[in-house]
């Protein structure tokens, strides 16, 4: 009989020591199954049909477009709710599986997004400022209980809607567990319930606010970082594709629809904020068995200002590093790559924190 090896107590030694300094990749249990699954597709908007804010906005004639195209693709159309529960589950994520989430709470809403989603049975993800309900241009809490009823999804998306990362790291964890007893305070007061999705405001968050959110119940949150989720997402940091006037041409809706996720097993640093050397590296542990590794490229907020170098071929390991330093309050490192059988583009985004700047 084969007896069990133990290794000796020098080279247990090493082996921690390099997992300690990074060296060694050990992915999170969520990360290390089932990358081959099906893909969820996730869009977010903030207004419908109000073109004084473009940046925000996107038409109701576009809006209808990517209803018709969801519904003539069959697409199945779910709330981000229950796309948490189907990544625990040891079930496969259907393929064609989108969300369609909504920030902010805007009176828009329910004015102009309602009556098309009803019309093609599209439910929504909304996530309201607790602030700001009731006030003139947002949803009131008699508008929240109304559309609950319908079927409608309400998230967390803070009181306050602040700049949590301008704090210290103390002061951040302070700040946020009390904009969230705050904000869960009224979610119980005029729903009575507390939320369990949270949405960042502007998207910034960092790996304390992910594990204060994980220790008061929260299933899942989401960032603002263009990608697409699948069984190795991470679930307090949920990618969405922006959909604007800019963002939202039918064309580009298309394209994000059928995007794939790249398989990414870990990556390091986790955390988006930069506090050490600027321009900052990215490192990445892919998955290659659906890849074509050699059609990997970067982008820095869309544009082709990066490098890649390559650690270790057998795991496919790989630097990400933009050539110039960031100079803007958030910036997304991209990486794709084409399937191995070319027919898809599979897409990943890391998020950067710059606190050094304003918006």
């Amino acid at each position: 009989m084969l007896k069990k090896y133990i290794p000796p107590a020098n080279i247990l030694f090493m082996v921690l020591l390099l997992m300690a300094s990074g060296m060694i990749f050990l992915p999170p249990h969520a990360r290390a199954q089932n990358t081959q699954e099906g893909h969820i597709n996730s869009f977010v908007y903030h207004r419908f049909g109000n073109s004084r804010y473009p940046s925000t906005n996107i038409t109701m004639e576009t809006f209808k477009e990517h209803l018709q195209f969801l519904k003539e693709n069959n697409y199945r159309v779910i709330t981000l709710g229950e796309a948490a529960e189907l990544l625990d589950s040891p079930a496969q994520i259907p393929q064609k599986t989108a969300v369609l989430t909504v920030d902010d709470g805007y009176k828009s809403f329910i004015t102009h997004a309602v009556p098309l989603l009803e019309k093609y049975g599209y439910k929504a993800t909304i996530f309201v400022c607790t602030k700001y309900v009731g006030r003139s241009g947002y949803l009131s809490w008699s508008d929240i209980r109304s559309l609950r009823k319908k079927g409608y999804e309400f998230g967390n998306h803070s009181h306050s809607h602040e700049h949590f990362l301008n704090l210290s790291d103390a002061q951040t964890r302070r700040e946020f567990k009390e904009d969230l007893s705050r904000s869960e305070d009224l979610f119980h007061r005029h729903l009575g319930y507390q939320p369990d999705l949270y949405c960042y405001p502007y998207g910034e968050y960092n790996p304390d606010m992910q594990e204060i959110l994980k220790n008061r119940g929260y299933k899942a949150a989401a960032a603002q970082k263009s990608g697409v989720i699948y069984t190795g997402s991470d679930h307090y940091a949920l990618p969405r594709f922006p959909m604007t006037s800019t963002y939202g041409e039918i064309e580009k809706f298309r394209s994000k629809a059928r995007m794939k996720a790249l398989p990414v097993i870990n990556e390091k640093p986790r955390n988006p904020e930069i506090k050490g050397e600027n321009p900052p590296g990215l490192t990445l542990r892919i998955d290659p068995s659906a890849i074509n590794p050699q059609g990997l490229q970067c982008f820095v907020n869309g544009r082709k200002n990066c490098k890649i170098t390559r650690r270790r071929d057998t795991e496919l390991i790989i630097e990400v590093e933009a050539k110039d330093k960031l100079t803007t309050r958030r910036t997304l490192y991209t990486i794709t790559a084409p399937s191995k059988d070319g027919t898809r583009w599979k897409w990943y985004s890391h998020l950067w924190v710059n606190t050094q700047y304003g918006e």
